[in-house]
């Protein structure tokens, strides 16, 4: 997942919780943290560098370009800070741990480096010293709903499962408008209940760490499609305007974006991504009349289970029941007949197993 040193915060899931991957961006020009402006501007064109190599996922250059910039600039935090997340990519939880460490001596009140190094520390189940980094990041940024979700986790390693809700619950909050937040809560109540009948030394905290953090991303699945496709599907000016806000970029197919086929014009595309994945949005228009919009919301790679979970989401989210399951190609799917106050929309959810891949594809009319 990328390392953004833009003022936008990324954040990634991983299995042992959600790491998130904030920077200052270094811009030419920017106020050197120490040293003459040529070698500001050196430090920065590295700096920046690093961050490049790693959004392409080129881990051992982006850890050779942060090894360079710490060697210009040895009391920059945010270098330290940034390697230690390169570390964690890596899985070298004692290396991050060391940077996270460094990057906090230098600057004690570096947001978010208090999370990360917490959730170093509870994957080498140094549980208590990553309740501490926790606690302190919940103290500094009481706001942030990630530092709750992990929180959450080193919660249930430590079998304080009342504590493991409660985090659970205030990051769901955190969230906001979060319609599918109960069937999430109860997710973790269900696991968590049978855990207490069980007795504690019988709980699945792994398998529980996982749901929390699949269960999270299914929230955030429903709640993307809802903010565009099915609220702005027959409004390209909308989607232009979420794609404005969010700082979407253009599809690397943007020459297609525009040129009139026999059946639609392709007329908006875009890619972007967050702390949970990468996306492709895409919008078209039929050329006959009246108009049928088509709206497409793509992201991989995506599990079976997954794709089976956001099926019972979205069917909770929008009470319907599936209209049809339709025979395509390599994929499964299912499609739902709903209103979104505007109409009644048709929502085919395809999964591509061959890809990972799953697609949320919204009609708008009468198709």
């Amino acid at each position: 997942m990328p390392l953004s040193l833009t003022s936008k915060r990324y954040s990634v899931i991983l299995l042992a919780g959600l790491v998130c991957v904030t920077g200052v961006s270094l811009a030419p020009g920017a106020p050197a943290e120490r040293g003459e402006s040529t070698k500001a501007a050196d430090f920065a064109t590295i700096h920046d560098r690093a961050a490049s190599d790693y959004m392409k996922g080129e881990l051992d250059e982006a850890l050779a370009g942060f090894n360079a910039a710490i060697a210009l600039n040895p009391a920059s935090a945010l270098a330290y800070y940034n390697r230690g997340n390169v570390y964690y990519a890596k899985g070298d939880y004692i290396a991050a741990i060391q940077d996270f460490t460094e990057a906090l001596r230098i600057n004690p009140g570096l947001p978010f480096a208090n999370m990360n190094r917490g959730n170093a520390l509870s994957n080498l189940d140094r549980l208590d010293e990553a309740l501490n980094d926790l606690d302190e990041a919940v103290r500094l940024q009481p706001d942030v709903s990630d530092t709750y979700f992990n929180r959450a986790i080193v919660h249930v390693r430590r079998r304080d499962l009342e504590q493991a809700l409660a985090d659970y619950e205030t990051a769901i909050g955190r969230d906001a408008e979060d319609q599918e937040a109960a069937a999430a809560r109860q997710r973790l109540v269900d696991l968590l209940g049978g855990g207490k009948e069980a007795g504690l030394a019988r709980v699945d905290t792994a398998k529980i760490t996982a749901e929390i953090a699949h269960a999270r991303q299914v929230e955030h699945l429903l709640r993307l499609v809802a903010n565009t496709c099915i609220a702005h599907g027959d409004s390209l000016e909308g989607l232009k305007t979420l794609a404005l806000v969010g700082k979407w970029k253009p599809a690397p197919s943007e020459d297609q974006i525009g040129r009139r086929g026999a059946a639609a014009q392709l007329d908006g595309g875009w890619t972007f991504r967050d702390r949970f994945g990468a996306y492709a949005l895409v919008h078209s228009e039929s050329s006959h009349k009246p108009p049928v919009y088509v709206c497409s919301l793509t992201t991989q790679p995506i599990s079976p289970h997954l794709f089976d979970d956001v099926k019972v989401g979205f069917q909770s989210r929008f009470g319907v029941t599936p209209n049809d399951n339709p025979t395509w190609p390599g994929q499964q799917v299912t499609r739902y007949q709903h209103p979104n106050g505007k109409g009644s929309l048709l929502t085919a959810l395809a999964f591509t197993p061959k890809y990972g891949a799953l697609t949320f594809r919204v009609y708008l009319g009468n198709p």
